[in-house]
């Protein structure tokens, strides 16, 4: 085996695709019961639901644009209605709120980037500073708190104003959507699948492989077990091996990455991409990775932070707002969360909502941060009740709001596979170090052999978070590779 990739998410997907066109020798260890990732499709009544990534943001130098849009599979939004709702049920004019939501956008869009001071702060300090903001504070305070939400900011020790400059949009549509067929399409794209079944690349890709202990090999040190599998399958370990095979063969077979799996499978390769997200090496690198990685990439595991962003889908009998397509911005009130009991804390958290594409009975509900882990903590039950609970208080003064038939929930923070739907630079990599860059950097094997590539959306260098940022970080290491074996430098 040439290459072995660990995640089959949109990057592993992508990086797989570019391996077996080179003609390299390609599996993909997955640990889900699906491929994708945080790319989630599944059905839902008549249609589609995306649990994970939904839209396709920006159509210049995006990949999935490139790959999608010559296929006619992307969709255009029509222009939206933003309605702005106070947590006691009044509506804010719509021009008054625009303006407040521009003048914080204009702050955090003119703020000096070169420092250490997140978002959250520079919003903060607006509310303060500008004199517009000043006419009424506690509105302006709502919608400072509504802004870091819906941002993703992360508070004081979050997203970094430095980061924004890393981080590179697209231009173009920020919000295409997949007329109803669900991200998963990109990846039926990049395997073949899509338009023809018939025609997809037979790239051998396992499932519910969850990877336990990977062993390679550096200069410094040899992997301390031997790991032997035959071509019947069968597998055999021991603490020394005597090989007697002849220089030729070795430099045809030799394999310095060995992969162990939950299951107890074995799998040995040349070398190894590794797209698992930053949330996953947090908790597993220590004892993942034999030898350990080195102290920089491990200082950046450490200091990026992962978003921790749900939805909640919520299907009416029929609509109830007044125009399609429509958001809610939800501006809480310090006297309005104290009406919700210690354990419906959580439904204050939830920022927005707004309607869905090919769903036109449903609403998708926003909740970020602490609020999102604790949603994913109760029950369906209770979170169809809490939402129940939340629309009346916000709807019930202005709109008729019909019942509701069902709820879908995400619950990316308690996934073991995800734990977060993305990856930020924070506050914490501007004071101790590492981004994206040092992430994206291989290990090498004799120093010039790249041994332990990483891929993923947090190692994309400007468009992590991003499912475009994705794959460009696995065709990169992709290419990376076959660079490298073209060459002969294994």
């Amino acid at each position: 085996m040439d290459v072995i990739v660990v995640g089959c998410g949109a990057s592993g997907v992508a990086a797989l695709r570019r391996l077996h066109d080179a003609g390299l020798k390609v599996v993909g260890l997955e640990a889900a019961d699906r491929i994708g990732g945080r790319i989630c499709t599944v059905e839902y009544g008549e249609g589609r639901l995306d649990v994970g990534a939904a839209w396709c943001h920006g159509e210049k130098d995006n990949i999935v644009f490139e790959l999608a849009n010559p296929l006619d599979l992307l969709g255009r939004p029509n222009p939206d209605h933003q309605w702005f709702v106070r947590s006691n049920g009044d509506l804010v004019p719509e021009d008054q709120g625009k303006a407040i939501q521009d003048t914080l956008s204009q702050a955090v869009e003119a703020a000096d980037k070169n420092n250490a001071k997140s978002i959250s702060e520079c919003v903060r300090d607006a509310t303060i500073s500008t004199p517009s903001l000043q006419q009424d504070p506690h509105l302006s305070a709502s919608f400072a708190e509504w802004f870091e939400r819906s941002n993703h900011a992360g508070g004081a020790r979050g997203k970094s104003l430095r980061g924004l400059d890393e981080s590179w949009g697209c231009e173009g549509e920020f919000m295409l959507n997949w007329k109803g067929r669900g991200y998963a399409t990109v990846l039926d794209v990049m395997l073949n699948k899509h338009p023809d079944p018939t025609q997809q690349v037979p790239i051998q890709i396992l499932l519910n492989k969850e990877v336990t202990s990977i062993k390679w090999r550096s200069q410094a040190a040899a992997a301390p077990l031997v790991h032997v599998q035959c071509r019947d399958g069968s597998l055999y370990a021991a603490k020394s091996l005597i090989v007697t095979m002849s220089v030729g063969v070795l430099k045809e077979r030799g394999e310095l990455v060995h992969v162990q799996c939950r299951d107890g499978s074995l799998y040995a390769a040349k070398s190894l991409i590794v797209t698992m997200s930053v949330g996953v090496l947090k908790e597993r690198h220590a004892k993942l990775f034999n030898p350990p990685l080195p102290a920089e990439k491990v200082n950046t595991i450490n200091n990026l932070q992962m978003c921790v962003l749900d939805k909640i889908y919520i299907e009416f009998t029929k609509p109830w707002w007044p125009k399609f397509p429509s958001s809610f911005a939800v501006l809480w009130r310090p006297e309005d969360k104290d009406k919700f009991s210690k354990e419906e804390r959580w439904i204050t958290e939830i920022y927005g909502f707004n309607t869905v594409e090919y769903q036109p009975n449903s609403l998708l509900a926003w909740i970020y941060g602490e609020g999102a882990v604790e949603m994913e903590k109760v029950s369906e039950d209770a979170v169809k009740a809490g939402v129940i609970k939340l629309l009346n208080v916000l709807f019930s003064k202005e709109f008729e709001v019909t019942p509701v038939k069902s709820i879908l929930r995400s619950k990316w923070a308690s996934n073991p596979f995800a734990r977060g739907a993305y990856a930020y630079r924070s506050v914490t990599n501007e004071q101790h170090g590492g981004g994206a860059i040092t992430l994206s950097e291989p290990l090498y094997f004799k120093d010039n052999f790249p041994i332990l590539c990483f891929g993923g959306e947090a190692t994309s260098h400007h468009r992590h978070g991003a499912v475009h940022g994705a794959i460009e970080a696995g065709f990169r290491e992709a290419d990376r590779l076959i660079e490298a074996f073209i060459k002969g430098i294994y």
